[in-house]
């Protein structure tokens, strides 16, 4: 029996919520980018590395909500080629892939530590993480930045990931109390029957 392919195991609901979070998490950029650079314009900071955990908690927010491994990816993913089609601010032409993708690979690692245990650590390191490998990225293809200004930006690039860790954390908490993560996602049994059946179609 043929393996079920990635995007098999994602239902209906998880697709909603990456689509909708890749969009807020555009819009927000394009928004808070432009604030953003009115302060960091003057000091020679990269405006990412300021206002980046901003960007990235929609990843960690994504991975967390749906609980599927690979949501993060999916969201940058998405993100990365309605930016590099649409020129939207953010655009890094034929680097904006790697620019994008890159960061969602160390949210997806953090949460592999105990996928189904979430804490505030994994929001804040994922998302920590996740802002100093795109502003050192950003920094290598275009800044380039000397020794001391970089450790300036990648120090300022940690607090503000730790800072969206914190709000994509709580956030999350607050939807959990809603019930709406139990409505969308599969019951005990369901669980159980699709484990089941993974199990059986590796053994196949």
């Amino acid at each position: 029996m043929a393996k079920k392919g990635f995007l098999n195991s994602y239902k209906v609901y998880d697709l909603i919520i990456i689509a909708m979070l890749s969009g807020l998490g555009i819009a927000f950029k394009t928004v808070a980018g432009i604030l953003v650079r009115i302060i960091t314009g003057p000091l020679g900071i990269p405006g990412g590395a300021l206002a980046g955990g901003l960007y990235m908690l929609w990843l960690t927010l994504g991975l967390a909500i749906t609980g599927k491994k690979g949501s993060a990816f999916l969201i940058s993913l998405i993100q990365a080629i309605v930016v590099l089609i649409s020129g939207a601010p953010g655009s890094h032409g034929v680097w904006t892939l790697l620019t994008y993708l890159a960061p969602s690979v160390a949210i997806e690692a953090v949460f592999l530590i105990k996928m189904r245990e979430h804490n505030i650590l994994h929001f804040i390191i994922a998302t920590m993480l996740a802002n100093i490998i795109g502003t050192f990225g950003s920094n290598l293809l275009f800044f380039r930045m000397s020794v001391l200004p970089l450790v300036f930006t990648l120090v300022a690039a940690a607090f503000s990931g730790s800072l969206g860790g914190v709000i994509a954390f709580y956030t999350y908490i607050k939807i959990e109390k809603t019930g709406l993560l139990k409505k969308g996602r599969p019951t005990q049994t369901e669980t159980v029957i699709m484990t089941q059946e993974e199990e059986k179609n590796e053994e196949d």
